[in-house]
């Protein structure tokens, strides 16, 4: 059996491959049950030390995100395994709820460098608006291409199938935002502080 920091360090290593586009990252993750849900004890472990933290203030809002985490955690692969099983992809169902579990980790890497790259960008003289504008626009764009290029690897998808899924799994999280705003613990308005 391997250990967890051997699991955790070759998906980490899998996690830095697919983020630069190496198809050879794929072979870094497991690609059974037991994998997803070792991936997955992690997101749950953060959804419940926030709501811990946010229950010190409001018991109703910490249950409120604990609730949409978990099911934002849990989206992705609960929407692709239905069609996994139809379009005859469920073997590899596994393998690409692993990768995605792991994602956020390299998303926040990722954000970290582009609010690094902005930050010094406006104390070079860039207009602030200007440019956290573009830094959000290429994060997301860097966000939605990692999502494809995952999914049509992992899962061995069609370019239509493959849009058929992310666009699933985007009207889900529109559902989630809706839900969050409806109980009042939605974003009050995102904005990029680069001063």
């Amino acid at each position: 059996m391997k250990r967890r920091s051997d699991i955790t360090r070759r998906s980490g290593l899998g996690l830095l491959l697919l983020a630069i586009g190496r198809k050879r990252g794929f072979t870094y993750f497991g690609a059974d049950t037991d994998a997803y849900l070792a991936s997955l004890a992690p997101l749950v472990a953060f959804a419940l030390v926030a709501a811990a933290l946010l229950a010190l203030q409001s018991l109703r809002d910490a249950a409120t995100l604990f609730l949409l985490s978990i099911c934002q955690v849990l989206a992705p692969a609960v929407i692709a395994h239905p069609l996994c099983r139809r379009w005859n992809r469920a073997e590899r169902w596994a393998l690409y709820a692993n990768i995605l579990n792991w994602a956020p980790f390299l998303f926040f890497m990722m954000l970290a460098l582009a609010l690094a790259v902005a930050r010094a960008a406006v104390e070079a003289g860039a207009p602030a608006d200007a440019t956290a504008t573009t830094v959000l626009m290429i994060f997301l764009g860097y966000m939605v291409w990692f999502q494809w290029f995952v999914a049509r690897g992992a899962l061995d998808l069609s370019r239509k199938r493959t849009l058929m899924l992310m666009g699933a799994t985007f009207l889900f999280g529109v559902l989630l935002v809706i839900i969050q705003w409806a109980f009042g613990s939605g974003p009050q308005e995102l904005k990029m502080d680069l001063k």
